[in-house]
């Protein structure tokens, strides 16, 4: 293998979240790192995930094909 090609690890890289300003440290090639949204405040990872809006294209459709059975 070629010395001198891979890039450097920092062992405690600073990432910081935009969000909710927690700031952690993980081993990566970048010194220090600024996210918009980590694992404390990502909607996702907490439980509080939105539910898709109702009203898309199959709503409309199935609204409409309803109409007309109706008629």
């Amino acid at each position: 293998m070629k010395s001198g090609i891979h890039p450097q690890i920092h062992a405690k890289s600073k990432i910081t979240c935009s969000s909710c300003n927690e700031v952690f440290e993980i081993p990566t090639t970048v010194e220090e790192i600024t996210v918009e949204k980590c694992r404390n405040c990502h909607p996702v990872y907490t439980g509080k995930e939105q539910q898709a809006a109702s009203g898309g294209r199959v709503e409309r459709f199935r609204k409409r094909m309803a109409a007309q059975k109706k008629k």
